[in-house]
């Protein structure tokens, strides 16, 4: 069994690449790939001063425990079109997130979440479920409006 410390861990340098997937800046340690985790993928995100991801939904479940600063997730609603083509969205809540908060999301629920605040970072664990065939979970990511309309980025 491998033990590691967050504050410890080293940044992945090819998830901190990943700036499509987000709306400012935001490090990423994958927890997972250093304890050896089989069955869920485990990140440490820090989301600095007003950093979120774009909008995406998960193929399973994702539970977020936040660990530091405040923070938002808000869920939105697929009011017609299709990934391919567009998606009509709607928003249909808002849950602020402070130290201590532990949220999950459904499985295929549009969701952003990130920093509330231009003053402090925000920081959290996300554990996203692996398929039940054993398999990483795909993450569907969308380039959005955060109001009406997301298209599915490439």
């Amino acid at each position: 069994m491998k033990k590691d410390n967050i504050s410890i861990i080293r940044v992945d340098k090819n998830l901190i690449l990943q700036k499509k997937y987000f709306v400012g800046s935001v490090i990423l340690h994958d927890i997972s790939r250093i304890i050896k985790s089989l069955e869920q993928k485990i990140y440490f995100v820090t989301f600095q001063k007003g950093a979120k991801t774009k909008l995406h939904y998960h193929e399973t479940g994702q539970t977020l425990i936040v660990t530091e600063g405040m923070g938002i997730l808000v869920i939105y609603k697929k009011i017609k079109g299709t990934v391919k083509t567009g998606l009509k969205i709607r928003q249909i809540s808002r849950t602020p997130l402070k130290k201590g908060d532990a949220v999950y999301i459904p499985k295929y629920t549009l969701h952003v979440h990130g920093s509330t605040s231009q003053k402090q970072k925000f920081s959290h664990i996300a554990i996203n479920s692996h398929t039940s065939a054993g398999l990483e979970a795909k993450t569907i990511w969308f380039d959005s409006d955060f109001e009406t309309f997301a298209k599915k980025i490439s």
